[in-house]
């Protein structure tokens, strides 16, 4: 019922406090739970939609409501979140709890929302993938090249001292323009490429997010050796080739060659299968992180000064000269308090974060 020949409208709906620390509405679904107490009106604050839902005004003139917006429970932590959701299928694939959870199978739930762009997620890993104690973070991997860079121009696979190790923390993690750098090469020092990251690059409010972490460096001197064995050398210090450090820190890095290993789907790619054997339709064409390129990875050669691993385009894996050309995808950690807010993971509705 209404006073007679008033016709109430939204616009007959004043808000007249937020609280619960809030001074402004979220614009984020799934992240609050919210109280409506109005004089004059029936009410409701659509979490899903964000907005107010008037089924009612009463009076003649202005209605009045107070609104009371309270932050969900912090297991809404990212990593947390994630964790909850090992051992279930995500789209074609799924999230196993495997040296780490990881993502395995073609076409996984995966995708999130970063740096204003598309980007995957690897898994969550503790201490033993990224060196900070204590704590489980979360790891991704930029869905498309930034461009095919020599790894090291100077064809040495000392990653801490490699062309591809300043770019991306000197120039791609500081969104500035690295072309006239002494890094910017394509292959050897023949072919300079563009390193401007001034739009590409990670923006400020993302690099907030980011962890620095430990980043190790040892790599096997055969590729006739299962996921596991990769595993296992990357973090083996006397699996190196003389003189290189066993680990370095920094904010991006590129994936593990182990990475690569299990994002191929088990059921379909036994794990005991060497990684030279992966160009298969059962292997590689089950492994979201195989690309119609040939990708650099972090991991270097332990038996020679100047070869690193990377993935060839039909999905095995092999090694070149440092000084060659490949595609270069950024990988970094997500810290340990950023927090889930929305999203399926697949690539319409990928995972939105905040911190």
């Amino acid at each position: 019922l209404v006073p007679a020949g008033f016709n109430p409208t939204v616009a007959d709906l004043v808000i007249n406090s937020l609280t619960g620390g809030s001074t402004t509405f979220p614009i984020y679904t799934g992240y609050f739970t919210t109280g409506v107490t109005c004089d004059g009106a029936t009410v409701i604050y659509n979490e899903n939609t964000l907005k107010f839902e008037v089924s009612n005004i009463t009076k003649e003139k202005n209605a009045t409501c107070s609104v009371n917006f309270v932050e969900k429970s912090t297991t809404l932590f990212l990593n947390n979140y994630l964790i909850s959701l090992s051992g279930t299928t995500q789209g074609n694939g799924q999230l196993v709890n495997e040296n780490g959870y990881r993502y395995e199978g073609k076409d996984p739930n995966n995708y999130i929302f970063f740096n204003n762009e598309t980007w995957r997620i690897i898994g969550i890993f503790d201490s033993n993938s990224h060196g900070v104690s204590n704590t489980n973070l979360v790891k991704i991997i930029r869905n498309d090249s930034i461009g095919g860079y020599a790894w090291h121009k100077s064809n040495t696979n000392d990653w801490p001292n490699s062309s591809l190790y300043h770019l991306l923390n000197d120039y791609y993690y500081t969104a500035t323009n690295g072309t006239s750098s002494s890094y910017c090469y394509q292959y050897s020092t023949s072919i300079k490429g563009n390193c401007d990251y001034t739009e590409t690059g990670l923006q400020l409010d993302y690099r907030k997010m980011i962890q620095p972490v430990t980043w190790y460096l040892g790599g096997p001197s055969s590729n006739s050796n299962p996921t596991s064995t990769f595993y296992a050398n990357e973090r083996d210090s006397s699996k190196i080739y003389s003189g290189r450090s066993p680990s370095t820190t920094g904010n991006v890095g590129l994936m593990y060659l182990s990475d690569y290993g299990y994002s191929v789907l088990s059921s379909s790619c036994a794990r005991t299968t060497n990684l030279y054997d992966y160009d298969t339709n059962t292997c590689a064409g089950n492994a979201w992180l195989k690309k119609e390129a040939y990708e650099w990875t972090i991991t270097p050669k332990s038996d020679d000064s100047s070869s690193v691993w990377f993935v060839i385009n039909t999905g095995y894996v092999s090694n070149h000269y440092a000084y060659y050309g490949d595609a270069s995808r950024p990988v970094l950690y997500l810290k340990s308090d950023v927090k889930y807010i929305s999203g399926t993971g697949t690539k319409s509705d990928p995972y939105i974060i905040d911190l």
